[in-house]
């Protein structure tokens, strides 16, 4: 009983001095990868820009893959990508009871050119923005069959999404790989880890499809 006391006594600093050292060597791999996102912004002529305080009024993406409101803005960007303005940022949930790491997600949202009805799209299967949440069905096999749309008003995301746009996606990888939503006055998308400039521009491309596919003249008309 002595020797495992002993033993547990001598394990105690052990384990703190190596999660110390881990945590540096996460902090400094995140500055590092933080320093290479900025540098491939500025090279795309995109700007860093202070954190959006209102990022959770823009989009509840980060909030709802997160579970929480306790968010850092690690990174932010801002510029024009293909005659359109975003947004793009880094967010952070610090560590907490059930994870000892900052979980990191990527975001860009670009402005909505019409507002209305929140439409959530995401792969198929269970996940935190999945559920409880009800899928609606846009009537394109093959994007139903792939995708859970979430919106408390199915009419107007069966509009929204029509079958060139619905079609397109159902075959595209990036959105496979992101969340995607029609905020009130914003599209954004989400991906998982620590925004790169990979993904930054996928989600870029990605939400600018989007925008360019959504039928907004209809809708405004509606």
């Amino acid at each position: 009983m002595q020797t495992l006391v002993t033993i547990a006594l001598l394990l105690v600093p052990v384990i703190i001095v190596g999660g110390f050292v881990v945590g540096i060597v996460l902090r400094r791999r995140a500055v590092k990868s933080i320093g290479v996102l900025t540098a491939y912004c500025r090279g795309q002529g995109w700007s860093p820009a202070p954190p959006d305080r209102e990022i959770g009024a823009r989009t509840l993406l980060p909030y709802e893959v997160t579970g929480s409101a306790d968010l850092r803005i690690q990174a932010q960007f801002t510029g024009v990508h293909r005659g359109v303005r975003f947004q793009a940022a880094q967010v952070a949930r610090p560590p907490h009871a059930r994870r000892t790491t900052f979980e990191r997600v990527g975001v860009v949202y670009v402005p909505r050119r019409v507002p209305g009805p929140r439409v959530q799209i995401a792969k198929r299967g269970l996940s935190a923005v999945n559920f409880l949440t009800r899928k609606a069905t846009i009537d394109n096999g093959p994007f139903d069959a792939a995708f859970h749309v979430a919106t408390e008003d199915e009419t107007f995301a069966r509009a929204a999404l029509p079958p060139p746009l619905t079609g397109a996606l159902a075959q595209d990888v990036r959105a496979q790989d992101c969340i995607v939503a029609l905020e009130a006055n914003h599209i954004a998308a989400l991906q998982h880890g620590p925004l790169t400039p990979q993904g930054l521009r996928t989600m870029l491309d990605l939400v600018i499809d989007i925008d360019t596919g959504v039928p907004w003249q209809d809708l405004a008309r509606a």
